[in-house]
């Protein structure tokens, strides 16, 4: 049975060259089985007609905030009675407005008056994408709990090239279906590290890695879809992880163990993401260092081990799970982990696989448990490891 059967979702169409795409996107979620009612600007209408949509989804279009012809308050009655509410596409004028709570038009209406989950799609020119403004329009509205699906990159309608593109629809429909995913983690509390630590040489220099924070980022939408609360210690990352119930970010090895430490025994689960750095300078200087030598030495120390401090520190009743990216003997050294370190089960990342590894969006992974069973999953994408890692830890749960 699909995720969506009989889901009452409000489609929302602003005024956009991508409005069109809305028509594939609300045809794929009546396949679903969704219940789709459209919900249009008047400048939505000038590239995609209301009766396009009255066709697709069987329903009256609403347009009007001052329909008469119905006794019932419009934007009242499609906030009350929709599951779920998703704008597609959504322009900068829109996004600005909803962002600071003007509601001139039905839709906007209804945004304000809606209790459920509001998920937008942007679609607009790279260069009002990346406006300060807009982009500050869209952290306040995240801050305030509005899901966002990320713009794509690539050629723009207007002929640009750069993010801006309105999502896959497929990929939307996806988004959609893990949103009306089984609560089953409902009672976890989930700590998540993500990204790249940096060991500091001076105030401009340091060592770090290129992890880029995709996985944890999987990782953290997976749990909060199936109803868990998470909380993330980040390090520096590629992506934005501000939009969960708790964020704090770090820069080193010793920050991101100090801060775990402060409330280690409220978590259920730990998933220790990030990729930290195994060295650190021994001494870091105050000022920067000036490029008077030909050559210099530094000397560098075993940095904090944060999966082996959590490993000693954890009770039994948490699960503690590792990750490890190799480029050989895999399996053996993943092994000597899972037993040195504590863990319930570790997932294991060949880096030396094309198409695997940092900053990638899949991994050449497996998952190494404690009683020592192997799940060779092979090439897969980080969204789909994380659904795995999220389904290992239900199965556990209900042991």
């Amino acid at each position: 049975m699909s995720n969506l059967k009989n889901k009452n979702i409000l489609l929302g169409v602003t005024g956009g060259i991508s409005a069109y795409k809305a028509c594939e996107l609300s045809r794929l979620m009546l396949k679903e089985d969704a219940k789709v009612n459209v919900v249009m600007t008047s400048n939505a209408e000038k590239f995609v007609s209301a009766l396009t949509f009255q066709y697709l989804t069987g329903n009256k279009v609403s347009t009007d905030m001052y329909d008469i012809s119905d006794e019932k308050i419009s934007h009242i009655d499609l906030a009350d009675k929709s599951d779920l509410i998703i704008i597609c596409p959504a322009t900068a004028n829109f996004i600005s407005k909803f962002a600071n709570g003007i509601a001139d038009n039905l839709l906007l209406n209804i945004l304000l008056a809606t209790k459920v989950d509001i998920i937008v799609c942007p679609a607009m020119n790279v260069n009002m994408y990346e406006n300060k403004i807009i982009q500050e329009n869209i952290k306040k509205l995240k801050k305030n709990g509005v899901i966002f699906i990320e713009p794509e990159s690539g050629e723009l309608a207007c002929g640009w090239e750069g993010k801006g593109r309105l999502a896959e629809v497929q990929n939307i429909i996806n988004f959609l279906k893990k949103k009306f995913k089984n609560k089953k983690l409902s009672k976890e509390n989930i700590l998540i590290t993500a990204g790249a630590t940096r060991e500091f040489l001076d105030p401009v220099r340091f060592i770090s890695n290129p992890s880029s924070g995709i996985m944890g980022l999987c990782i953290a939408e997976e749990f909060k879809m199936r109803g868990a609360k998470v909380n993330i210690v980040a390090g520096h990352t590629d992506v934005d992880l501000s939009n969960f119930d708790s964020y704090i970010r770090i820069n080193t090895a010793d920050e991101m163990k100090n801060e775990i430490a402060k409330q280690l025994k409220k978590y259920s689960v730990i998933i220790k993401v990030a990729a930290v750095g195994d060295y650190k300078f021994k001494k870091i200087k105050k000022d920067k260092i000036k490029k008077d030598e030909n050559k210099i030495d530094f000397d560098l120390e075993k940095n904090t081990d944060v999966l082996q401090f959590i490993g000693d520190k954890r009770n039994k009743n948490q699960i503690l799970i590792g990750f490890a990216a190799e480029t050989d003997k895999v399996i053996q050294n993943a092994k000597k982990k899972v037993k040195n370190k504590n863990l319930d089960f570790i997932v294991a990342n060949d880096i030396s696989k094309e198409g695997s590894g940092f900053g990638s969006k899949s991994n050449f992974t497996t998952i190494i448990s404690s009683d020592g069973k192997i799940d060779k999953l092979g090439l897969q994408t980080k969204e789909t490891i994380a659904e795995k890692i999220a389904d290992k830890v239900e199965k556990m749960r209900q042991n």
